[in-house]
């Protein structure tokens, strides 16, 4: 769904009764992983000692630290009424961490689960109404996060920078330049192990050798370029920055979400990439003319994201939830079962995750139309030509839940399917849809789409099986 601002704006309005007050703002700390992290929570003038209010991390843009962005952020949430967190990542500000200055998704995703756990245990805090708000880089860490996680219950990204191996070359010179950088980040990787940590300036607008020359906000006094501000980076960031896939993350998300974005500001693609792959509740604005650093304290920018994601933690507040996790585990497992069952010939398995009746559609890659039969003649069609390959194998991965409404869901999944005779080889590789029933409280798959992307190799090997399998028979 896209909105308007306009609509936006309003809504956020609404929310806003602390808007303008004092802001109450505690200096906290919580650990993770045997490091403290230092933090600031930030309450709304208006709260009383004893109440809960719903909760909000904010987390920002690549060598950001809680005083920057995340705090501009922080404050705008708690004037909406929200109880913010800004908070210094492990080895970045006042945080501990033996390793400094290094921007390492995995790290960061940690910590910003911790810091979901440490909000839950805070007397002031509705632990059922806790929100993310990434910005930037933390946008990809914010929905990792969030994934999987009951402390999470919906996510806003702001200025996402979502980058997949694609983009990454695009931005970073290509595979040559991808390269280049890696082997430079092994090395400082090598020589952090033996106590030379390799840092250099973050932002300078004099120091051409620095990461960000004479780029906005960040070489800017009266902006980014604080005292505070670590102003360093490790060069050993470059690989796990480079090889990290943020975009691919959308189809496991399990959380409602929001992207403000502009086509003016950074990787605007990946945004749309990642959009298009969430499964479940979402929406997106996006705005004319802003730049990146437009977001990171931009009067108007800010003002229209913070009312944004103001109004969608509001709103999905009132959502039901996700999946349960033993819906989402059993829905997994039946994908499973038929395509494991499938290549092991185990029509028992295959059929139990079937319902009685199955609509198939595969004319994406044999033409026709979709057709409704019982479950055992699937089975006998299947079982009556695979068993004629010297062996299948069918990958099934990043497996979503799309929907779920009482005893009804779908889900989808990306394929690899391998199929070989002898020396040659017929592979498929697309998408599945799967429609689902639940039967006497299991789930079964009543529908199955196949959408194949690529095919190498010659698909008459479909009826060189077949007739393999009836001479054996």
């Amino acid at each position: 769904m896209r909105i308007t601002a306009l609509s936006i704006i309003c809504a956020g309005m609404m929310s806003s009764a602390a808007l303008g007050a004092e802001i109450e703002i505690r200096r906290v700390s919580f650990e993770n992983e045997g490091a403290t992290l230092a933090g600031a929570l930030y309450l709304p003038a208006d709260h009383r000692e004893g109440e809960k209010r719903a909760g909000v991390i904010v987390t920002g843009a690549w060598t950001a630290i809680k005083e920057q962005m995340p705090g501009r952020y922080a404050r705008e949430m708690a004037e909406r009424g929200f109880i913010a967190l800004a908070f210094d990542y492990r080895g970045w500000g006042q945080s501990a961490g033996a390793v400094r200055f290094k921007e390492d998704p995995a790290a960061k995703t940690s910590d910003i689960a911790a810091a979901a756990a440490f909000m839950a245990s805070l007397p002031e805090v509705d632990a059922s109404r806790i929100n993310g708000l990434g910005i930037c880089a933390s946008a990809g860490y914010t929905t990792a996060a969030a994934t999987g996680n009951p402390n999470l219950a919906s996510i806003a990204l702001v200025a996402p920078w979502l980058h997949n191996r694609q983009l990454v070359e695009e931005i970073y010179g290509g595979a040559e330049g991808v390269a280049k950088l890696i082997d430079t980040s092994r090395k400082a990787e090598e020589a952090e192990r033996q106590g030379r940590p390799q840092v250099i300036t973050a932002a300078s607008s004099t120091d051409q050798s620095a990461l960000m020359y004479q780029i906005p906000y960040y070489t800017e006094t009266n902006r980014g370029l604080i005292r505070e501000y670590d102003n360093r980076f490790n060069l050993a960031t470059w690989e796990p920055w480079l090889t990290y896939d943020a975009v691919s993350l959308a189809a496991k998300l399990d959380k409602p979400a929001l992207i403000v974005h502009s086509e003016n500001a950074a990787v605007p693609a990946g945004a749309h990439a990642f959009f298009a792959d969430v499964p479940g509740k979402k929406s997106e604005i996006w705005l004319d003319g802003v730049s990146q650093f437009d977001f990171y304290d931009g009067a108007k920018p800010v003002k229209i994201a913070a009312d944004a994601a103001a109004a969608h933690f509001n709103e999905t507040a009132s959502e039901p939830a996700s999946p349960a996790m033993e819906d989402h585990a059993e829905i997994v497992a039946r994908i499973t079962d038929i395509a494991a069952g499938a290549d092991r010939h185990q029509w028992d398995r295959v059929r139990r995750a079937f319902a009685d009746e199955v609509t198939l559609d595969y004319t994406s890659l044999w033409g026709g139309s979709a057709t409704k039969q019982p479950a055992d003649k699937v089975i006998a069609d299947w079982s009556a030509f695979l068993p004629g390959f010297d062996e299948t194998l069918h990958l099934v991965t990043n497996s979503a839940i799309t929907a779920v409404t009482g005893t009804t869901a779908t889900a989808k999944a990306d394929f690899q399917a391998t199929h070989r005779i002898d020396k040659d080889l017929w592979v498929l590789a697309g998408h599945y849809r799967y429609e689902l029933t639940k039967v006497d409280g299991d789930w079964k798959i009543s529908g199955l789409t196949m959408t194949y992307t690529d095919e190498r190799g010659d698909r008459g090997m479909a009826a060189r099986a077949a007739e393999r399998a009836r001479t054996r028979n």
